[in-house]
């Protein structure tokens, strides 16, 4: 059990902090639809046909601007 010292529970780092909004998107669907290859093209702008498929689950971060605001769209 943790102790309300701990600083893994309760206490943010001041880089989650630099963000005006913040979204959170669950990617569902069948197997071998191009999901984590959506993840990654859109988080990375990055593509590679070869992905082996994703065992548990795959998670990134992209914070952007829109409207003078900065967001964070957390993807899973």
């Amino acid at each position: 059990m943790a102790s309300a010292q701990d600083s893994r529970y309760g206490q943010k780092d001041s880089s989650d902090q630099n963000f005006d909004y913040m979204f959170k998107l669950l990617i569902i669907g069948n197997s071998s639809v191009g999901k984590t290859s959506f993840l990654f093209r859109y988080a990375d702008d990055s593509f590679t046909s070869a992905f082996v498929s994703t065992v548990g689950i795959d998670f990134k971060v992209k914070t952007f601007f829109r409207r003078k605001k900065s967001k964070r769209l957390s993807c899973w």
